[in-house]
């Protein structure tokens, strides 16, 4: 119903009866913030955003009417210099991810930068930069990691350390019109603007046993003309991972994003349909759960600066916007193979950072 709402700009009554301090601001007044990130924060705490701001107008106030914002800030300072403000949350175009977000670390806020972090690696080492010293505390919005499947599967599945990961993911992804932002050459491609969920989610799934280096990559593609569309990712590991994501999008999904994820690792075979339903075999056990509503991890996810238990490893960020980026640059060189290292990555980062 709320994103219903949220598409046609309607006031939301959520029932709450708390009466907090208003200490958050929202940065981005889109689809995702009125329908995700609003809904969260108003039915964990009720009235507790502050401030909202938008470029465009109009989202900016429909977003402060649904939700009974108090201020609508005229800008980016108005909104960080807001007496009180302790959180930002920044849902706006991917490009101003990590310049909102220095902006915010350096005035001591909390920040949680929905998905992607970072388009370009001079992005990701101004955020690193920021957060050097600083004692605000930075979150990510990718949020499969913290989907009931995932997290089922984690207390299910038995760690070997002498055995890789086969993890395939199946993307039903929405259909993209030419002129749609996604499309604008800075905001780093349908690679940073939705794989790197599945990225991420790699990343994450590989740290449960520990990281390899070295990764061969390769990259399909269904039309030359249209690079980060209808294509395939898939690399193997110096530790015996394979790894593959096809993200489609030929037509538009009737229910959005439809995801279907297969994973084996030592004894386990585990399937997730779409997070609505995962089966996991092992051996001559099996274990089968259904989740109604389809639940990928965003509620946990959102909450993610106030309740510290649920906060995701930053290195794991780093390390899956390190791939995400590589990949990215091998879209747009129209690049088929390459190989990437996670050491050398992490160590030129770090050393970019240190340098400056």
């Amino acid at each position: 119903m709320v994103k219903a709402a949220g598409r046609l700009r309607m006031r939301v009554s959520l029932p709450t009866i708390r009466r907090p301090r208003p200490d958050i601001g929202v940065i981005g007044c889109g689809q995702f913030a009125f329908a995700t990130i609003g809904y969260y924060l108003v039915r964990a705490f009720g009235r507790r955003i502050a401030t909202c701001f938008d470029i465009d107008k109009a989202a900016q106030h429909s977003f402060q009417q649904a939700f009974a914002v108090a201020n609508e800030a005229q800008d980016i300072k108005e909104l960080l210099d807001r007496e009180g403000l302790r959180t930002v949350y920044i849902a706006s175009n991917h490009a101003s991810h990590s310049r909102y977000a220095v902006e915010a670390i350096r005035r001591g806020l909390d920040v949680y930068i929905e998905k992607p972090i970072s388009v370009t690696v001079d992005g990701l080492v101004a955020l690193l930069r920021a957060m050097r010293g600083s004692e605000a505390r930075v979150f990510a919005g990718y949020n499969r990691p913290f989907s009931p499947a995932i997290r089922l599967l984690r207390q299910e599945v038995t760690i070997d350390p002498m055995c890789g990961f086969s993890i395939q993911c199946f993307v039903s992804g929405h259909k993209i019109q030419a002129d749609h932002w996604y499309r604008k050459p800075e905001e780093g491609t349908r690679v940073c603007g939705n794989m790197g969920h599945w990225l991420d989610l790699a990343v994450h799934l590989l740290m449960w046993r520990s990281m390899p280096d070295i990764l061969k990559i390769s990259l399909n593609v269904a039309n030359d003309q249209e690079q980060d569309d209808n294509l395939i990712v898939a690399f193997n590991s110096d530790r015996g991972d394979v790894f593959s994501i096809m993200l489609t999008s030929t037509c538009e999904p009737f229910e959005g994003i439809n995801e279907t994820i297969n994973i084996q690792h030592a004894n386990t075979i585990c399937k997730i349909d779409d997070f609505r339903r995962i089966t996991i075999w092992q051996d001559e056990r099996l274990i089968t759960k259904r989740f109604w509503p389809k639940n990928v991890g965003h509620g946990r996810a959102i909450l993610q600066p106030f309740q510290s238990e649920m906060k995701r490893d930053w290195q794991e960020v780093v390390m899956s916007t390190l791939l995400m980026l590589h990949i990215t640059d091998m879209v747009r060189t129209n690049c088929r193979s390459s190989t990437f290292s996670f050491r050398r990555s992490w160590e030129t980062i770090s050393n970019q950072v240190a340098s400056g």
